[in-house]
């Protein structure tokens, strides 16, 4: 395969979904800012490394596409948080006490409010400045599923996020083989049991445990309610890097873009960077998104090495 030609997820009409969480033990490294804790492409070699280590690298390279995993969002006694889609935050009607400019996370019932005909009812809510995350009113003052952390080491300081107990990290994959199902659940115990993230020698990015629900699709997993057709456009959970054949409708969206970068693992070779659009950004595509993966191995790099722009979206 051409270094340059991305791998496009295949849609064979039999996939299933993933809702699965970590119930996060002390400190993570995870992003101090953005729409996610750990976004879809660093997940992704995350996975990469479990597979390996379960001897199954090679097929799951193999396969490419036929897994799509989204970021990682925060979560808290049984609720999920995520990123508000940006086509509707924030309210176009104005919020009087809630600062929209430091909401980083919402509630599940949060979003399903606000992208309904009744809308946001703000006092229904208040804001955790530490975490970014609206709080249910009744848990004014009780705290976030994180606090920023900042610690000083002879080798130079580190930061990450501390999270509370009985919180933890949450995402989504959409399988299309029932044998990659169980082999992604096996993946992400391992993940659980060995840590994820910088900073393990420290004791960073344990879990208790993962927990994993199934379901016929995402929409159903996130208990939304009936499926959207898209005709609102299509709420990322992941990063997405369109497929070269792939219609977008880029007036009509509400989206961000980034650059990614980062290096091959365990070595000090640049990956190549990538633009990609952001986890929260609503698009409008001809077909449900679908993404990519694109191999961004260094020039001249022996094997390839994929960056995950795959999509994990939920019809509005």
């Amino acid at each position: 395969m051409a270094k340059d030609s991305p791998r496009r997820w295949r849609n064979s009409g039999m996939a299933q979904a993933i809702l699965f969480r970590f119930e996060a033990r002390g400190a993570w490294s995870a992003a101090a800012a953005g729409p996610s804790l750990v976004a879809s492409d660093t997940f992704y070699g995350a996975v990469c490394a479990a597979m390996d280590r379960l001897g199954w690298l090679e097929e799951w390279l193999a396969m490419g596409s036929a897994v799509r995993l989204s970021s990682l969002f925060p979560w808290q006694h049984g609720t999920l948080f995520a990123p508000p889609p940006a086509s509707a935050w924030p309210p176009a009607s104005g919020l009087q006490r809630l600062r929209p400019k430091l909401v980083r996370f919402l509630p599940l019932p949060a979003i399903r409010d606000l992208v309904s005909e009744g809308g946001l009812a703000e006092s229904r809510w208040v804001l955790d400045p530490g975490s970014g995350c609206l709080l249910a009113a009744d848990r004014a003052g009780a705290g976030g599923p994180f606090r920023p952390l900042h610690v000083e080491k002879a080798a130079g300081p580190k930061t990450g996020i501390q999270f509370a107990e009985g919180a933890g990290v949450w995402g989504l994959a959409v399988c299309e083989d029932e044998a990659w199902a169980g082999r992604l659940e096996a993946a992400l115990r391992w993940l659980g049991d060995s840590g994820m993230g910088g900073n393990r020698a420290l004791g960073w990015g344990g879990s208790v445990g993962v927990r994993f629900e199934r379901g016929e699709s995402v929409e159903a997993l996130l208990r939304r309610g009936p499926s959207g057709d898209g005709s609102k456009g299509w709420w990322l959970l992941s990063l997405f890097a369109p497929a070269a054949e792939e219609e977008v409708f880029w007036e009509q969206g509400a989206y961000r873009l980034a650059v990614r970068t980062g290096w091959v693992e365990g070595t000090t070779a640049a990956k190549r960077a990538q633009r990609v659009v952001t986890e929260g950004s609503v698009v409008y595509t001809a077909l449900a998104p679908a993404g990519s993966l694109q191999d961004v191995a260094p020039e001249g790099w022996a094997h390839p090495v994929y960056r995950n722009g795959l999509a994990v979206a939920v019809a509005l």
